[in-house]
């Protein structure tokens, strides 16, 4: 038995990206709970709220052919109004496998057109306390020499960048680094990664 029971759910505000939802829930003291959350669906109810885990989104953490350096984004994200260090990443559309979606995404991203699968993770949650959100992890390598163009939207300002472990630890001591970025980074500059 859940300690909440969902009340009512409603659809406050939609837009292009978001939707953002007021959930009324009862406490097993009987005492109702007023929460917001967002979600990238539109059509949640009281009934599918609680759905099978979905991811929305992929990251995708590149390694060169050697495992010697990492490819990272340096993106000016609107809601921190600043730069932020991670990895390419972006939305599964309707009907795309993500191993499509990571194609698509480094190569709008960075340019780069090889990119070879190693590991894709189950989705997880990256911040439940304000989304239902889910997104997939992988492991990719890249095997171009040279990138192509990037193809960047509106309202996106990123360039990629290889960084070797000594870069790697540096931006984890002293730059804003997205938290799915930071573990796996930090898992690659002390324990390397295992790749089949």
């Amino acid at each position: 038995m859940t300690p909440f029971k969902l009340l009512t759910l409603e659809n406050q505000l939609t837009d292009r990206w978001l939707n953002y939802y007021e959930a009324v829930y009862q406490n097993h003291e009987h005492q109702l709970i007023h929460y917001h959350f967002v979600s990238r669906q539109a059509d949640l109810t009281v009934n599918t709220l609680k759905q099978p885990l979905k991811a929305a989104a992929v990251g995708i953490f590149c390694l060169n052919q050697d495992a010697s350096q990492v490819l990272l984004v340096k993106q000016f994200r609107l809601p921190l109004n600043d730069y932020i260090y991670g990895s390419p990443a972006g939305l599964i559309d309707p009907g795309e496998t993500v191993a499509q979606t990571i194609q698509r995404e480094i190569q709008e991203e960075t340019g780069y057109q090889h990119v070879t699968v190693q590991q894709i993770f189950k989705p997880s949650y990256s911040t439940p306390g304000i989304t239902d959100g889910a997104i997939t992890q992988a492991i990719c390598v890249i095997t171009d020499a040279t990138p192509g163009k990037a193809h960047l939207e509106a309202a996106e300002a990123l360039d990629a960048v290889w960084v070797d472990r000594q870069t790697a630890q540096s931006i984890l001591d002293h730059e804003k680094v997205s938290g799915r970025t930071q573990l796996l980074l930090w898992q690659w500059v002390n324990h390397g990664l295992m790749l089949h």
